[in-house]
């Protein structure tokens, strides 16, 4: 095969990859190189010497970003600010953006050397960069009425439990700090178990009164459940 016959035939394959992650978007690019772009990683731009999607995955982080706070603003009237920091954490974390991601057959479409496999991090950064694109051609408004419709399943999925057990260490400081109270203190309280399956058991008080007691087979895991049980009370409005 010729050197211009093979390269005609990648081309025709790259725009095969294309259209096909366009039919899945359920949107055509004006501009199809800002998809190229968005698909193409550093790797691979670095051996043809072309802009990889980086750029477009840093827009589309922070669009993202933006769209999501929005839609959860709307949806949730009566949420406090911690739990929608939560959700939009939920929402856009490296998980959830890589499930999308191979939703979209992005992973297949993704313009790589060999040897650098689509792992979450990969998918997760490509789907950042195509949104990143289309919020180019969209414009805002457009764009969030379409983070919505792809998010939407996500969004419905969401419980209030999901967002304790994402970090709740986190949500109980924000809580403490919001209300003026003292700041959470971990107190290791047992350690049981052979030196192979240690199982930890921590308390933790706020304003110097026990909240919650955990265990786990580490101490961050037996914090997280401490904090998680004393979150579940204190959210309920008691003061410390």
């Amino acid at each position: 095969m010729s050197t211009q016959v093979k390269q005609e035939s990648q081309t025709v394959e790259v725009q095969d990859r294309l259209r096909q992650v366009e039919a899945r978007l359920g949107y055509r690019f004006r501009r199809p190189e800002l998809l190229e772009e968005a698909l193409r990683h550093r790797s691979a731009a670095a051996a043809r010497g072309l802009p990889s999607n980086e750029r477009l995955e840093f827009l589309g982080d922070a669009a993202l970003s933006h769209a999501v706070a929005e839609l959860l603003f709307a949806r949730w009237p009566q949420a406090r600010e911690g739990e929608l920091t939560r959700a939009r954490a939920a929402l856009v974390r490296r998980e959830t953006l890589a499930g999308l991601a191979l939703s979209l057959g992005l992973g297949e479409a993704l313009e790589r050397t060999e040897g650098v496999e689509p792992g979450e991090a990969l998918l997760a950064d490509a789907l950042e960069a195509v949104l990143g694109a289309m919020s180019l051609e969209l414009g805002f408004r457009r764009f969030a009425l379409f983070v919505q419709k792809l998010l939407a399943p996500a969004v419905l999925q969401l419980s209030r439990k999901e967002l304790l057990d994402l970090e709740p260490k986190s949500a109980l400081q924000e809580l403490s700090q919001k209300r003026g109270w003292e700041l959470p203190v971990y107190r290791q309280v047992e350690v049981r178990g052979p030196e192979h399956q240690r199982i930890y058991v921590f308390e933790v008080e706020v304003g110097g009164r026990v909240y919650g007691r955990g265990e786990g087979s580490s101490k961050k895991l037996a914090q997280r459940a401490a904090a998680r049980e004393a979150l579940l009370y204190l959210q309920e409005g008691s003061e410390p």
